[in-house]
């Protein structure tokens, strides 16, 4: 993979860190997930943005200012989000955003609270993922406001050239995204943390 995404672990293994400390071992866990679905949320809601970088025009001549100009819109959103967030996922629990949904977490939630260490890891692993993931949808599209394709950013991005296909849907792209960059790059770099 072609991006340096040392910073971004690193943050979010700092958060996971910070997040042990604040939480109790019984709320840990949902505390985790509902990081996640609060990033994935607002990547959800400004997806017609993410998609308009794609236009075909160049809206900015270098990417790092692509990348600050989605992460101010991410920032912006964020804060929509926030205050939104539970009822979104006491309401809409079933519904995929991206590709997943909270309520396929469930057992994982009850796992941790329970103390179930592979439970911590493996949503501590999703967060990561997410965290990743996400951030790398921001940048590949910045690299669409360079005025790359949606194909040309991934390969730009991965190293890797794809056959054309339909990338106009959040857990599309993030399904692409995650398994030729986000994933190779936790199998190489992920450890997990010790257990709770």
């Amino acid at each position: 993979m072609r991006i340096d995404l040392r910073n971004q672990l690193a943050e979010g293994m700092d958060n996971l860190q910070a997040w042990r400390s604040r939480y109790s071992k019984s709320e840990y866990g949902e505390k985790v997930l509902l990081n996640v679905f609060y990033r994935k949320y607002s990547t959800f809601f400004m997806w017609d943005k993410i998609q308009n970088s794609f236009n075909g025009n160049v809206l900015w001549n270098d990417f790092n200012i692509g990348f600050r100009e989605m992460m101010n819109l991410y920032q912006n959103q964020a804060v929509q989000t926030q205050p939104i967030l539970l009822q979104l996922l006491s309401e809409k629990s079933n519904n995929p955003v991206g590709s997943v949904t909270y309520a396929g977490f469930s057992d994982k939630i009850r796992g941790a609270k329970q103390g179930k260490n592979d439970d911590i890891e493996e949503i501590e692993f999703t967060y990561l993922h997410y965290l990743l993931n996400d951030q790398l949808i921001l940048m590949w599209s910045a690299f669409g406001g360079t005025g790359l394709s949606k194909i040309d950013a991934l390969a730009q991005m991965s190293g890797v050239i794809i056959a054309e296909t339909d990338m106009s849907e959040y857990g599309k792209v993030e399904n692409i995204i995650g398994q030729l960059c986000t994933g190779p790059y936790l199998h190489e770099n992920y450890n997990p943390l010790p257990p709770l």
